[in-house]
């Protein structure tokens, strides 16, 4: 018996090694990408210079003695072979570093990375997305996306919104302040999360929150899979200090003390702070307090300490939020921004003649005040130290004219509900594979924003056969190895209430849309994803349309109760539904307008501006159908031909001077530039493709544990 329980220990000891990059949690497989490799990690992407240094963190004992490295980093335009430098272990960082250097000639962007190393007697092959961004120079301007809080799986729709509008606004960098998941322990919260993080197409950085704590003073999930709790991060003239306020909110005074060294020995750089529990709570907002004057620390922090300004998780650490507080204020730190809340706050500290910025925002939770609507920041901070406060709130509104953060959505409890107010869509797809890709933009909201677009048609044919619509836009074409043409438009602002539309094509549009189905209930809930919303007094309707051609440009639902044509109160586009050619829209309509047959058009457009027709009859009993003869109208069926003269282009070298707030995607491949205007180049990224999870070692270790196994027993029988 004996014999066989020390088979059974060899099995599971196996099983363990196996394990010790793919676990099972839950029954879901959970890839912990900072398992070995600390830094750089998908959570904080280490900025570096082309012909610098890179810098990798190692989480090997010190008598690992790694060896034998390889560095490849890549994305969609290409890879870079980086050259190993040296490695040594470090017993600040309790890990083995290892340097690398970028290549000159390596192009500005994003990417992930390869590295293969030997270390005590093992080979180790880790694959860590999204973790490297190169840059030409140092950023003299940042536009920050600022966000928290969804706690994936519940608030699987928001975060999906919101890295949605993310990728579509051209914006430096994007954080996400904590509360990433529900439970740490959650596989699907992670899967929900990760799935939608690894689609993010520009360099973004993730902070802890109190939802991804195991236990008091325990992320062990959080650092296997994400990597450190608290962290810095400089670029160029930027220093971002990550700190962690733990499960219950509130920051130690070691992790202070060594905050207040990290700020002291950079005095001159532009200092930002992100932690997940506010310092100022509910009372800032409640009393809509803009500004706090503070002539002297200690006096006027008690006095804010007794009146209850402060967030309520400080109550009993009085003496670390003095020390924080006072850090900030004595070290430069302009900008400190947290979440947890789920609504916004915000004031600004006036001391010694400067500002302070303190904002809490509202972020991408499923849970919100009713009337609050989620949504994020979007922040412009310069490298002299100037931060644009016309980009601290939405509209540029007063800091405590609540809420103001940028919308997602409009609103908790607001009906007719809708997320996504800045709505687009390729058609029919947009990943190298469809000779035509159109693009439609809709903005709901009241400013203006710069977008980043961006098309890939095949290569398989010269580029001059493509035509781009509108023609007068600038781009930049990149011909890529991976059998298709990059095409970024540059310069592309959307104003409020408006939309855009642009279509690059090689073919001809000979294809009239089609009506694929159209209904209409009145449901008691809606589902998004994850997340099921009550809903009460509205009638619902579900179109979808396709186009072979050029693809659907719009749909319109006119319905008529015998006092004339009118249109739903609200379109929204249904992204569950939406890809593969297909658009889908939902419409509402007040119950009190449908109590009674009614008739329905629906009226789609393609983008060459072919339309169809239906018309439908309406009973609150049956809802939608056609009546007995359908009329099918089309409308312009002119073919709009396209032709294969080439534009007017100008061959240039590939740009080396970005823009101060972004860096621009360029590669070895010369592009050729249609320019009609100056410009300036456009960030954009390609969102991270997975690998998917590799059961080798799964496999191997339960093939080797059997084996060893029948061994054992079998010597067991034989001394038996």
């Amino acid at each position: 018996m004996r014999k066989f329980s020390a088979a059974l220990l060899v099995i599971v000891l196996l099983l363990a090694i196996s394990l010790n990059v793919v676990s099972v949690y839950g029954g879901s497989i959970l890839r912990f990408y900072a398992e070995v490799v600390k830094y750089p990690t998908l959570a904080y992407p280490e900025p570096v210079l082309a012909g610098g240094v890179l810098e990798v963190r190692l989480a090997l004992g010190e008598d690992a003695s790694p060896s034998d490295f390889s560095l490849t980093m890549f994305n969609e335009f290409g890879s870079y072979e980086l050259s190993f430098e040296s490695a040594s272990y470090s017993s600040r960082w309790k890990s083995w570093v290892a340097e690398f250097k970028v290549p000159e000639n390596a192009a500005e962007g994003l990417y992930s990375m390869k590295i293969t190393f030997i270390a005590a007697g093992k080979q180790y092959d880790i694959e860590m997305p999204h973790c490297i961004w190169v840059l030409k120079e140092w950023p003299s301007k940042i536009k920050l996306i600022y966000t928290a809080d969804t706690k994936t799986p519940a608030g699987t729709p928001y975060w999906r919104e919101m890295t949605y509008v993310a990728n579509i606004l051209n914006a430096t960098m994007l954080i996400f302040n904590g509360d990433e998941v529900e439970r740490p322990t959650q596989a699907s919260a992670w899967k929900y999360f990760l799935t939608y993080w690894l689609q993010l197409n520009k360099p973004s950085y993730a902070g802890i929150g109190n939802h991804e704590y195991d236990s008091s003073g325990v992320a062990k999930t959080w650092e296997r899979i994400m990597g450190y709790r608290n962290y810095t991060l400089t670029i160029g003239n930027f220093l971002f200090l990550f700190l962690d306020s733990g499960m219950e909110g509130w920051v130690p005074l070691e992790q202070i003390k060594w905050a207040e060294n990290v700020l002291k020995n950079n005095p001159d750089k532009v200092k930002i702070m992100i932690l997940h529990h506010p310092i100022f709570g509910y009372k800032i907002r409640d009393e809509k307090i803009a500004t706090v004057e503070v002539t002297s620390i200690d006096e006027d922090f008690e006095k804010l300490f007794n009146e209850g300004y402060f967030y309520g998780s400080w109550k009993d650490h009085k003496e670390e939020l003095k020390e924080l507080f006072k850090a900030i204020l004595e070290n430069g730190v302009h900008l400190v921004l947290t979440g947890h809340t789920h609504n916004d706050i915000n004031n600004v500290v006036i001391y010694n003649g400067q500002k302070y910025f303190f904002l809490t925002a509202t972020g991408v939770p499923y849970d919100v005040r009713k009337g609050d609507w989620r949504g994020f920041r979007l922040i412009d901070i310069y490298a002299n130290g100037t931060i644009d406060e016309k980009t601290l709130t939405y509209l540029g509104k007063p800091l405590n004219d609540y809420p103001n953060s940028i919308p997602i959505d409009v609103g908790e409890g607001i009906m007719p509900y809708e997320i996504g107010l800045l709505e687009y869509y390729y058609t029919p797809a947009n990943d190298g594979s469809s000779h035509t890709v159109s693009l439609k933009i809709k903005n709901k909201l009241d400013e203006s924003y710069n977008l980043v677009i961006a098309f890939r048609v095949p290569n398989d044919i010269p580029f001059e056969n493509y035509k781009i619509i509108p023609e007068n836009v600038t781009y930049t074409v990149i011909n890529t190895d991976q059998g298709y043409y990059y095409v970024l438009l540059k310069n592309i602002t959307i104003k409020p209430k408006s939309e855009l539309k642009f279509t690059i094509t090689s073919e001809d549009d000979k294809e009239e849309p089609e009506i694929v189905s159209a209904s209409i209930s009145k449901p008691n809930e809606i589902k998004v994803t994850t997340l099921t919303i009550k809903v009460s007094g509205w009638w619902i309707g579900e179109v979808e349309a396709t186009d072979k051609g050029w693809g659907v440009a719009s749909v319109k639902v006119m319905y008529n109760t015998g006092n004339g044509w009118k249109e739903p109160e609200l379109y929204d586009l249904d992204l569950d539904k939406t890809g593969n050619g297909i658009i889908a829209y939902k419409f509402w309509i007040n119950e009190k307008e449908l109590t009674g047959e009614a008739q329905f058009k629906i009226v789609v457009t393609d983008f060459s501006g072919k339309s169809v027709e239906k018309t439908y009859i309406f009973t609150p009993e049956k809802g939608l159908f056609l009546p007995e003869v359908t009329t099918v109208t089309t409308m312009s069926p002119t073919t709009t031909p396209i032709t294969t003269t080439p534009t007017e282009t100008t061959t240039t070298t590939t740009e080396t001077t970005p823009t101060t707030t972004t860096t621009t995607l360029t590669t070895t491949p010369t592009p050729t530039e249609t320019m009609t205007k100056t410009t300036t180049p456009t960030t954009t990224y390609t969102p991270y493709k997975p690998k998917g999870v590799d059961y080798t070692p799964l496999y191997a270790g339960l093939l080797i544990a059997i084996i060893i196994a029948g061994i054992l027993i079998g010597l067991a029988k034989r001394r038996t």
